[in-house]
């Protein structure tokens, strides 16, 4: 077994040029081999099974780019281009862009991508979240065809996904949001840097005055990021005035929906009490920004 104080050493390093011979070298070698692209993750944990390591850092999938209204996001995008893309600094697509804000250091961001925090899986990770929120699709490319898959159902549990043998993720679409759409993502961590306690992403679309879409997408409180949808239904088809009495509500029943864990980082009852919380500050904040506050 691995130890921080012994070397990492698989037996092969790959450098691959094209998707096509990374998904062909995934195929070979199966859980034997690991994806590196920033490395933040898989250098620290060193799994102790690994004996190849496939590096796609030089593969063109770190692209932020408008299709058909909605924006493609490749695999290998860095969290600080992502924080500085003119095409998410704009509602409602922002909500991405500051959830990588509270993500480790300034040169961890540097190199870490939106695909290794996805195809990480891990519960507290940051993104996932904001792109459920916003209907996001993975985009998958495998050893005989391609693949969309939602991202909410992209999670199986902590570090596992829907990636086959073989498969790698390329890309997220994000499509076009309806008009007013806005979202918000809040966060509750030890540290500023620190992985997420809990975190939160909501999403409203509001036609007229009335909720035509909510979103509430939590992290951290259940073996995969889960939506809320006990609490979603209590906002869709109610105005917005009608929405502002019952925010401790809709938090409350947001809460009750989480399943989550006690360790290092916090209890499992201070997991859920803080759930309540995030959800009743990000759905006020929405309300004001609706308002023109």
């Amino acid at each position: 077994m691995l130890t921080d104080k012994m070397p990492f050493r698989p037996k092969e390093y790959f450098r691959a040029i094209t998707v096509g011979e990374a998904v062909g070298l995934l195929k070979k070698f199966g859980r034997r081999a690991a994806v590196l692209a920033g490395g933040t993750d898989l250098l620290v944990v060193k799994p102790s099974h690994l004996e190849y390591l496939i590096d796609i850092s030089r593969l063109p999938l770190d692209y932020i780019k408008k299709e058909g209204g909605g924006i493609r996001i490749g695999a290998l995008a860095t969290l600080n281009e992502i924080a500085d893309s003119p095409l998410l600094n704009v509602e409602p697509y922002d909500v991405i862009a500051k959830s990588t804000l509270d993500m480790g250091t300034p040169i961890t961001k540097n190199y870490a991508t939106i695909g290794g925090n996805i195809c990480n899986a891990a519960p507290s990770a940051d993104m996932p979240p904001s792109l459920i929120a916003l209907e996001a699709e993975a985009r998958i490319t495998g050893p005989r065809s391609k693949r969309k898959v939602l991202l909410e159902n992209f999670f199986l549990g902590p570090k596992k996904t829907v990636l086959r043998r073989g498969e790698i993720l390329t890309e997220i679409f994000v499509p076009k949001a309806p008009g007013g759409t806005k979202a918000v993502f809040f966060k509750k961590g030890r540290t500023s840097e620190d992985i997420a306690q809990v975190n939160v992403a909501v999403r409203l679309t509001v036609d007229g005055d009335i909720c035509k879409v909510a979103r509430i997408v939590l992290g951290a409180v259940a073996p995969t990021p889960i939506r809320a949808k006990k609490a979603e239904s209590l906002l869709v088809g109610k105005k917005l005035e009608e929405i502002a009495p019952s925010l401790e509500v809709v938090a409350k029943k947001a809460a009750e929906e989480t399943k989550p864990i006690s360790d290092i980082r916090a209890p499992a009852e201070y997991r859920r009490a803080v759930a309540e919380v995030l959800t009743r500050r990000a759905l006020l904040t929405l309300l004001e920004r609706f308002k023109g506050g």
